[in-house]
């Protein structure tokens, strides 16, 4: 045990130091419930959102050519509201699914709060997001409890693998990625498996409920009251 707890001293110690070298960050204690979760994040979100635009726009200046992609865009770098709704709704819901040992994927996981969260309830859990320093945040968030990082592009990878918990926290807001997202919820959601998808209120999210009823899911939508605001989240929630 006391060789367990050094080398994940050491681990975690070279972790933050390679992200350090990057981006200013900040140990924090979220409330989740019952849980206190040790989470480290950005300090300054806007701060690297502003080294992207510089990048870009010096990227331009030299080609000559418009640079639009959107989904490169550091999101990843803010914890979103939804992310705190999603968790909620994990820990509302935790005895009922019966977290302990599941498998469950959070997907677009940013600095990964809810994969944080749903491993501290016992499940076995992989983070994956397409950017390699989002995923840096989530090992280093969930290194104790021994989960996985993956990067991937849900447009076209394949895992392998099923999931009983599928998250995404806050991924709805592109309507071009719902054909995508919904190939990869089939590809990868297991038999009776969840989907469960944290929603800020926003117009796209309106539409996206007709949109994936109609394509055969089952959906109930529940609202989750969360510190950071008034309005409360919506939950929808996907079966097959």
């Amino acid at each position: 045990m006391r060789n367990r707890d050094a080398q994940h001293t050491h681990t975690r110690r070279q972790l933050l130091a390679r992200i350090n070298r990057t981006y200013e960050t900040v140990d924090d204690v979220i409330a989740v419930g019952p849980l206190r979760v040790p989470f480290t994040r950005v300090k300054n979100p806007d701060s690297v959102l502003d080294r992207v635009a510089d990048d870009i726009d010096h990227r331009e200046r030299k080609t000559g050519v418009r640079v639009d992609d959107i989904q490169h865009l550091p999101y990843w770098a803010e914890l979103w509201d939804s992310a705190y709704g999603a968790s909620q709704r994990i820990v509302d819901r935790s005895t009922g699914w019966g977290l302990q040992k599941q498998n469950v994927l959070d997907l677009g996981c940013g600095m990964g709060l809810t994969g944080t969260v749903a491993a501290m309830l016992g499940a076995k859990v992989m983070l994956a997001d397409l950017e390699q320093a989002a995923l840096l945040f989530a090992q280093l968030n969930t290194l104790r409890y021994g989960s996985r990082t993956r990067q991937l592009d849900w447009q076209t990878d394949r895992l392998g693998e099923t999931f009983d918990l599928i998250v995404g926290a806050d991924i709805l807001y592109d309507k071009t990625q719902w054909e995508y997202l919904d190939a990869f919820f089939r590809a990868h959601l297991a038999t009776k498996g969840v989907v469960l998808l944290g929603e800020p209120g926003r117009q796209t999210g309106d539409l996206f409920v007709d949109w994936i009823v109609a394509r055969g899911w089952s959906l109930d939508r529940i609202e989750v009251k969360i510190r950071q605001r008034d309005k409360p989240i919506r939950i929808f929630e996907l079966n097959l």
